[in-house]
């Protein structure tokens, strides 16, 4: 085979996207551009299709166009959101300009409305969520009402026991809401129990620093050296662990009869646990996790 066959396709003069080695380039703008395209691809799966496209759209390529497209949109969300926290810390409208490499008055023109009330309050509860794991990371004892599920059960264990509620939890919230929804006299004991269970048991995975000791500690190493672009278990892990907290947050009061409340938390809960197992069949972040002993 000639020396040049062997490195560059015919069809293609450049890196195939799905080659492991594609972000690179000598600009690290688009190393880091390619680098996100490919991290969104490899969450949705590998030959599963985000949504948009059409299950006869079997070229790999048209994921990572429609994973450009998609965030292509959410950056110029996060623009929005970088500038008025700039506004916030007392920065002028001219030198956030230079920054957009336009000027002052089309800075202030593209950004002077601000964020909406919703997004400021997505924001806030990022921010509350990212707290809430710097609390959980500190040693304590567990709240007695989860200690018992903690006992004798190492964080694989627990990891294990997330991964097989989340998948019962999957395949039981659709017909649990639309139970509720035709019985509303009996919507809250359709609900509740389930409602219970789902936070306890991602309780009985968030409460206890170990488990985010072992996440973080978890980063392995990739099968071959030339896959480390795609490599970031730890971020992936600890991800999984915010997402939990942030569902967390919807769960409904002690003591509470709100339906919409547990309505609300178990459509939460179904997005997180897709999420959720979405990130731990990444092959990168399934080599960082230890085989059971």
């Amino acid at each position: 085979m000639d020396f040049l066959d062997e490195w560059q396709s015919p069809a293609w003069r450049g890196t195939p996207c799905t080659s492991d080695a594609w972000p690179f380039s000598p600009d690290i703008a688009v190393f880091e551009a390619r680098r996100a395209i490919g991290q969104l691809v490899r969450t949705y799966g590998d030959g599963v299709n985000p949504p948009g496209l059409d299950p006869s759209d079997v070229d790999p390529v048209l994921r990572y166009i429609r994973a450009a497209r998609d965030l292509e949109e959410v950056m110029r969300a996060v623009r929005q959101d970088l500038v008025a926290e700039a506004r916030a810390r007392g920065l002028t409208w001219e030198m956030i300009g230079r920054s957009e490499g336009t000027g002052r008055r089309a800075a202030q023109k593209a950004y002077r409305a601000g964020l909406s009330d919703g997004r400021l309050e997505q924001l806030r509860i990022e921010a509350f969520v990212s707290w809430l794991a710097r609390q959980a990371v500190k040693p304590r004892q567990p709240p007695e009402r989860v200690s018992s599920d903690l006992d004798g059960s190492t964080p694989l264990d627990r990891l294990a026991y997330l991964v097989r509620h989340a998948w019962h939890a999957l395949s039981e919230i659709d017909k649990l809401l639309a139970s509720a929804e035709s019985d509303p006299e009996n919507a809250l004991d359709i609900l509740e129990r389930p409602c219970r269970r789902i936070e306890r048991a991602i309780t009985a995975v968030t409460v206890d620093h170990a488990m985010w000791e072992a996440m973080a500690g978890w980063s392995g190493q990739p099968e071959a050296a030339d896959r480390a672009n795609y490599h970031t278990s730890t971020t992936y892990l600890l991800h999984v662990m915010r997402l939990l907290l942030f569902a967390l947050l919807y769960a409904p009061e002690e003591g509470s009869a709100d339906i919409d409340h547990f309505r609300v938390f178990l459509t939460k809960a179904e997005q997180v646990y897709a999420s959720v197992l979405l990130i731990l069949e990444r092959p990168d972040v399934g080599w960082a996790i230890p085989a059971p002993e």
